[in-house]
């Protein structure tokens, strides 16, 4: 088989693809790959990373339309190509892993992908009339366009019952977060806010509410960047927590394998440890504090998602990180730091 990197499928997305996939964020390029140590549907966006329906993946990639142009990827059994969408022109997209996860990282470069794409016609009359023919199902409500879209006898069924068009509920409505910085608010080195050997797209929120009570989240995808499909090495970030008015619960988040280094200074107290991963997470340099994992390879769960930039009107999204762990810990964010790959954070 020879493919070119990425290649452009000859049809048009449904509208409601991404949501009925499990995907609620408003970025315009996402993308969706199957992770088969766990089988696990995954989605990407450049600065979201979580878990899809599995279920809807696999009806959708068993659909008439789909399933000749995808045969020779294995799409439901391997990470070694992505499926990506512009949601802005609805093309649908495939290719190596790599270039996928490079191209999210580099708007630029998307852009320029669907600036080539909207000046050729490379789909020709096939992507017409299945536009056409997505304009008629839309008049109709969205289950039944679904299973006129798939029609796979019962998974439709099996679909609405295990809830993937929860993103179609309308959910509780959160408080608007406004207090954003994009300096350095608290970092280990002014000269390089994610540590040694990170990225240089830091960002980060806080809190001016004084009288919240303190959880403090830190999310990178990565500690190290030789990642490869058969290689996951583990890498390792020093977080530094600062003696403050109360005790406070740290929450750290990263999609591939981390060791986090704790280390707090004298009366600095820390009521509980959060750690949120897809690859296995490690707590060293604390004792006697509790430790809640949530790794999709440890423990065979997360949280879901695994955000590395702030944007304060993605974090109050129901299936954010965020809004999880508010949850879960009854407490108002106090502060994010996020970096791609991060090395060494300080909390204060």
């Amino acid at each position: 088989m020879s493919n070119p990197l990425v290649q452009p499928l000859n049809l048009t997305a449904h509208a409601r693809l991404e949501k009925s996939l499990g995907y609620e964020y408003p970025r315009r390029w996402v993308a969706w790959h199957w992770e088969p140590d766990i089988n696990q549907l995954m989605y990407s966006d450049g600065k979201n990373v979580g878990t899809g329906s599995a279920l809807a993946w696999q009806v959708f990639l068993q659909h008439p339309q789909i399933a000749p142009q995808i045969q020779d990827y294995d799409l439901n059994q391997t990470d070694q190509y992505w499926l990506l969408l512009d949601r802005e022109s609805r093309n649908l997209y495939i290719g190596e892993a790599k270039v996928i996860q490079n191209l999210l990282e580099t708007p630029e470069s998307l852009l320029m992908l669907a600036g080539l794409d909207g000046s050729s016609n490379f789909l020709g009359d096939t992507k017409v009339a299945i536009q056409e023919t997505v304009e008629k199902i839309t008049q109709y409500n969205f289950l039944g366009s679904l299973k006129k879209l798939l029609p796979i006898g019962g998974a439709i069924g099996a679909i609405a019952s295990v809830g993937i068009l929860a993103g179609l509920i309308p959910c509780q409505k959160f408080q608007t977060r406004t207090n954003i910085t994009t300096t350095p608010l608290i970092s280990a080195n002014a000269e390089s806010p994610c540590g040694e050997g990170g990225s240089e797209d830091f960002s980060a929120y806080k809190n001016q509410n004084k009288n919240q009570s303190a959880l403090h989240l830190i999310g990178i995808y990565e500690a190290r960047g030789d990642h490869r499909i058969d290689y996951r090495p583990t890498g390792e970030v020093t977080v530094q927590v600062a003696k403050q008015k109360q005790p406070i619960v740290l929450a750290l988040s990263a999609y591939e394998p981390v060791k986090w280094n704790i280390k707090a200074e004298p009366g600095a107290e820390i009521s509980k440890i959060i750690v949120n991963g897809y690859h296995d997470q490690q707590v060293v340099g604390v004792e006697n504090i509790p430790v809640q994992e949530y790794s999709d390879e440890e423990t065979g769960q997360s949280l879901g998602n695994f955000m590395y930039q702030w944007n304060a009107s993605e974090s109050q999204s129901p299936s954010s990180l965020v809004t999880k762990l508010e949850q879960l810990t009854g407490s108002q964010l106090t502060s994010f730091q996020g970096c791609y790959r991060g090395t060494q954070f300080q909390v204060k």
